[in-house]
C-alpha cells in the first residue's frame, strides 16, 4: 500500500448573479445564477498511515464547524462502500482561509477537491455519472465546484453550462464577520423572477465582453439580498458605501451570504475602495482576488 501525502486546494466561488425562479415540491429552490472562482482558496493536506480517519480544521474561519457533522465526513461516509478506498486511513487537515458561512462555498469546494483527489490517487474509477450522485448527496455546490470554470447553473435540475474562456477582472471581496444561514435565507425570500432562456444565449454571446456583462449583472442582482437584509442590515450598509465609491462597476452579495463582492473600472480604484473600506471597516475581512 503506497503512502499518500499531499497539499490541495480548495477554491472561493463567487456568485456573480444569482435570481430565485421558484421554490420546488422538495422545498429547495429552482435558481439561475452565474458564478466564478477565485485565487482565495482553503488549503488542505492529506495524509494516510493513520489508525483512523482524522480531520482537522485550523485557521480563523474554522470557528463553528461541527467536527461530527460535516461536509468531509458525509464524503469519507459514501466512499467507504468502495473497496479501494477502505484500504486507506486518513488524516485531513483543512486550513480554513475561506470565510464560513459567507456564500463562498468554501465546504463545497473542500468536498470537491478531496472527491477529485480520491478519485485520481487511488484510481477509484468512478465515472462522472457516480460523482454527480456522489456530489448531490452531500450538497448542492459541490458538483459545480469540481472544476473552476466559469458556470451557469440554471433549471429544476441544476443544468450548469461551462464556458471554456472566462473573463478576466478583479474582485473586491468583503465578509461583514458574521455567518449568514443558507435555509433561513431562502425560506425569508419573497423575491422570484421569471425564467429567460435568452440569458444562456446573451453570456455565450457576451461573457468575455465586460461592458455588456457588467451591464448585465448590474440589472440581474440577486433575489436573496432582500431577505439577507432583513436578517442583518449590516449587508445593506455596505453595499450602499461600496457602490458610492469611485469606479464601482458592479456591487453585489453572493449566493445567500453574508460576503459581497464589487467590481472597479481598474486596479487603482479597486485599491483606493480596499483602503476607505478598510478605514471605515476594520474588522471586516477585506481581499482583492483575482478570477482563475
Amino acid at each position: 500500500m503506497k503512502v499518500i501525502n499531499a497539499s490541495l486546494k480548495a477554491y472561493a466561488k463567487v456568485n456573480l448573479y444569482l435570481k430565485v425562479i421558484k421554490k420546488l415540491k422538495n422545498k429547495y429552490h429552482q435558481i439561475e445564477t452565474l458564478f466564478c472562482f477565485c485565487n482565495i482558496y482553503d488549503q488542505i493536506f492529506v495524509s494516510s498511515n493513520t489508525k483512523k480517519n482524522k480531520i482537522i480544521f485550523s485557521g480563523r474561519f474554522s470557528k463553528g464547524i461541527n467536527a461530527n457533522n460535516n461536509t468531509i465526513l458525509k464524503l469519507l461516509s459514501i466512499l467507504k462502500k468502495y473497496p479501494k478506498f477502505r484500504d486507506y486511513k486518513f488524516e485531513i487537515k483543512i486550513l480554513k482561509n475561506i470565510p464560513h458561512g459567507s456564500g463562498f462555498g468554501g465546504g463545497s469546494s473542500d468536498v470537491a477537491a478531496l472527491l477529485t483527489f480520491f478519485n485520481k490517487s487511488l484510481k477509484l474509477d468512478l465515472k462522472k455519472n457516480t460523482i454527480a450522485l456522489i456530489c448531490k448527496k452531500i450538497g448542492s455546490d459541490v458538483e459545480p465546484s469540481l472544476n473552476t470554470n466559469v458556470k451557469f447553473l440554471y433549471g429544476a435540475n441544476n443544468k450548469i453550462l461551462e464556458f471554456k474562456k472566462s473573463p478576466k477582472f478583479n474582485l473586491l471581496l468583503i465578509y461583514p464577520n458574521y455567518s449568514n444561514p443558507t435555509k433561513q435565507i431562502y425560506l425569508l425570500n419573497k423575491n422570484f423572477s421569471m425564467k429567460k432562456n435568452s440569458d444562456i444565449n446573451f453570456l455565450k454571446n457576451n461573457i468575455l465582453n465586460l461592458n455588456n456583462l457588467f451591464k448585465f449583472l448590474n440589472f440581474k442582482g440577486n433575489d436573496l439580498e432582500q431577505s439577507a437584509f432583513k436578517k442583518n442590515n449590516k449587508i445593506l450598509k455596505v453595499l450602499a458605501f461600496i457602490k458610492k465609491l469611485k469606479g464601482c462597476r458592479v456591487a453585489c452579495m453572493t449566493g445567500s451570504g453574508s460576503a459581497c463582492y464589487a467590481i472597479f473600472k481598474n486596479n487603482m480604484q479597486l485599491t483606493s475602495a480596499i483602503f476607505a473600506l478598510k478605514k471605515r471597516y476594520k474588522s471586516y475581512w477585506i481581499r482583492k482576488a483575482k478570477i482563475l
